[in-house]
């Protein structure tokens, strides 16, 4: 059975390209006597000295060179009379040479370096999802990241969570479940949320009954950098990354510390104040986020119900870290308290009689991890994490809550033999749901479950050469529920010149069956049974190609294209069962297959101070049609076969920056078969540096799109109203502005 589903994604591992760039080599110098040089890197615009940078005498054989200490400091010495020219180099910033005559004048005196941020080039951008600590550049895998300013311009735009910073990423859609309460979920290449793996510094945490508000809950201020692979990805996190993975990466202790401060206020009666704060010496570390978000009843197409709920939420997270030799480890908290309330503004403000949909929850996660580097240079891990989440959620004449708990053990290893870096490892996942007793509808049945699965895992990432490099994964997983599964993963990575590699990437996945999908996020959980069963696994095969290109067109204009194509087959999709009794609603394995087939074009152009992001994905995404003989395939709800993605930024680090954006959705296919029109998003986004202080403003959705403007949410009376599926933006023009503090 396996070989036939390995056999069905086809042998489609290509080719690959986008080789470093040599650093030329100089004349060397002449000259019997040698001297020291002192260099200070820092950060040019925060003036921060940045440890671990390296400086090299370029052309030295054999070669002379140093790494900055957490001052900022590197010292070379033996280093010959004459001209010289040193390189300096640090992940993320791009690379300075400084022409230098020895002796210097003053040998003791440090010469300054500061460098400037490169965000166009990935190539230094190390990735932890495929745990080789790997640049980009290495991987076999595709993978996105979203880092450095781009985190830092998203934050301006929605500080509260990551539901902006996702949603303008081609590929990504951030799907709204709830027209009142704003409850959404991620979809990857065209595919339901349940599909998507969240992580959080590689933790498996958000799902279930927890993930309609894990993209809602989760302020983005302590971000380092979010990662993200599309297509399956299921070797090292388990069988729920069919569609792909979101790996969240929270800064760390450095040696320089961080106190940043944030204050938004928005038109629609919206109210955040975040902070983070870090440090550490030789031997502890901590970090600490602090976040808390006030929104008030907003109503922005002026039809007497919420389309932004009243929330309040409050979000603590420490963490500490310890030090000691070769061994680092570090434990954490993570704790979020939320009150959400939409539906009729009248109940919501006035108290009135009528709709309102009321949400409580407390979310509290621990994490810890332990990494000891061997005298070999492998590295053991260790890492726990365990989760609690408590929601209840209050409609008229009917209520429904419960508690989910989950918990994730692993024991890992990443070995380098060679030309190879080996990831094996050990894991257990448990998930289980406790549903309590107020649920208003006597169905008889309690939706709860307890899951358990045991992992494990390898994974072999080979230079086979310098053109060439494969990545072999498998893993095993045995579910106390619906039984074992093998899931090969295989990744190719071609070098066809410096400018140019091919990747490709195919892989098994599955998904165990619950009942927290979309559909029953949207009805709050009323009228849903438990699965029968008969319900069997979801299981899913997955391929992605994908060529990307990096020049410089007339020596000043800098050019990234990357353009990939996806296939995802998805085998007993669980549906909504056809001829359920009425007002109640019951999951099966789908008759047919889920085929998502796609396009997505990524192109980057950098000229001087500006920047260009253009965008374009198409999708075709189909699932057989209930009850009907012979493959007869209908368009799949809510996944529209066209959007376009434009940004154009205009930036200047010691000043500030200005972004215009332009986001077209195509028309999509609602679930009862008619057909949406297409619409345009636009937003303009501007920040000034002020001393210390740096001050944004954001007018997002300037062109006020609504699908109240085509046709209403709100359907039936005030009193109990239904409400249509969220196809566009629900709250319209929306300006926000405030300010970031590096105290």
């Amino acid at each position: 059975m396996i070989s036939q589903r390995w056999a069905r994604l086809g042998s489609v591992f290509a080719a690959f390209v986008v080789a470093l760039l040599p650093i030329a080599a100089a004349a060397q110098a002449s000259g019997a006597s040698t001297h020291s040089v002192t260099v200070r890197v820092t950060d040019e615009h925060e003036g921060t000295p940045l440890p671990g940078a390296t400086v090299v005498v370029e052309g030295s054989t054999p070669l002379i060179g140093a790494t900055a200490d957490a001052s900022g400091l590197a010292r070379l010495t033996g280093v010959g009379a004459g001209a010289r020219t040193l390189v300096v180099s640090f992940v993320g910033y791009e690379t300075a040479r400084v022409a230098v005559t020895l002796p210097l004048a003053d040998p003791e005196a440090p010469i300054e370096v500061e460098m400037e941020e490169d965000e166009e080039s990935l190539d230094n951008v190390v990735v932890g999802a495929t745990r080789t600590s790997r640049t980009i550049a290495q991987i076999p895998t595709r993978v996105e990241t979203i880092a450095g300013e781009e985190i830092d311009e998203k934050i301006s735009m929605e500080p509260s969570n990551i539901t902006m910073l996702l949603n303008e990423s081609p590929g990504i859609v951030v799907q709204q479940t709830s027209a009142v309460s704003a409850n959404a979920s991620i979809r990857i290449q065209g595919l339901d949320g349940r599909y998507t793996q969240l992580l959080k510094d590689g933790f498996p945490l958000y799902g279930g009954f927890s993930g309609g508000l894990s993209l809602l809950q989760v302020p983005p201020l302590d971000l380092r950098q979010v990662e993200i692979i599309k297509g399956p990805a299921s070797t090292l996190y388990g069988g729920d990354a069919i569609a792909g993975l979101v790996n969240l990466v929270t800064k760390t202790p450095e040696a320089a510390p961080e106190r940043s401060l944030l204050l938004n206020a928005t038109s629609a009666g919206g109210l955040d104040v975040g902070a983070f704060l870090s440090g550490r010496n030789e031997d502890l570390g901590y970090t600490l986020l602090a976040s808390a978000n006030r929104q008030r009843p907003y109503d922005g197409d002026g039809d007497a119900f919420t389309n932004l709920p009243r929330t309040q939420r409050v979000t603590l997270a420490p963490r500490g870290y310890v030090y000691s030799g070769a061994t680092t480890i570090w434990a954490g908290l993570s704790g979020t308290a939320e009150e959400r309330e939409g539906g009729d503004i009248a109940v919501i403000e006035d108290g009135a009689a009528g709709y309102a949909e009321r949400s409580t929850s407390y979310r509290l996660t621990s994490q810890a991890r332990l990494d000891r580097t061997l005298a070999s240079g492998d590295v053991l891990t260790l890492k726990y994490s365990g989760s609690a989440f408590d929601r209840s959620i209050e409609l008229p004449g009917y209520a429904f809550g419960g508690l989910q708990t989950t918990s994730y053990s692993e024991a890992s290893g990443l070995f380098g033999w060679g030309a190879h870096d080996v990831v094996a490892g050990l894991d257990l996942r448990t998930d289980a749901f406790d549903e309590s007793d107020a649920r208003g509808l006597a169905l008889g049945e309690r939706l709860d479950y307890g899951y358990r699965v045991a992992g494990a895992f390898v994974q072999d990432t080979w230079d086979v050469s310098e053109q060439l490099a494969v990545e072999l994964g498998l893993r095993g997983d045995l579910h106390d529920e619906y039984g074992a599964f093998v899931l090969p993963r295989a990744s190719a990575l071609v070098r066809v010149s410096p400018q140019v590699s091919l990747r490709a990437t195919g892989g098994l996945g599955y998904k165990a069956p619950t009942v927290f999908l979309e559909p029953s996020e949207s009805r709050a959980f009323q009228g849903v049974l438990p699965l029968d069963e008969t319900v069997e696994a979801e299981t899913s095969e997955g391929v992605t190609v994908d060529v990307n290109l990096q020049t410089v067109l007339g020596g000043r204009v800098t050019l990234s294209l990357n353009q990939a194509a996806y296939l995802t087959h998805l085998d007993d999709a669980l549906v909504p069962a056809s001829g359920a009794e009425d007002g109640l609603l019951r999951y099966q394995n789908a008759s047919g297959p889920v085929v998502t087939r796609g396009l997505e074009t990524n192109l980057r152009l950098g000229l001087d101070d500006f920047k260009l992001f253009l965008g374009y994905v198409y999708l075709d995404a189909t699932e057989a049609t209930p009850e009907a003989s012979g493959d007869t395939r209908q368009s799949l709800a809510l996944t529209p076969a066209h959007k376009t993605y434009s940004v154009l930024v205009w930036e200047q680090h010691a000043r500030g920056r200005i972004g215009l954006e332009a986001y077209y959705t195509g028309p999509q296919t609602l679930p009862d078969g008619e057909r949406t029109p297409g619409y345009w998003v636009t937003g303009i986004m501007g920040e000034w540096r002020v001393g210390p202080a740096r001050l944004f403003l954001n007018l997002e959705n300037i062109l006020d799109t609504q699908q109240t403007n085509y046709s209403p949410v709100v359907i039936g009376p005030r009193a109990t109203p239904t409400f249509a599926d969220v196809w566009a933006p629900t709250d319209g023009f929306i300006a926000n502005g405030g300010v970031k503090l590096a105290l």
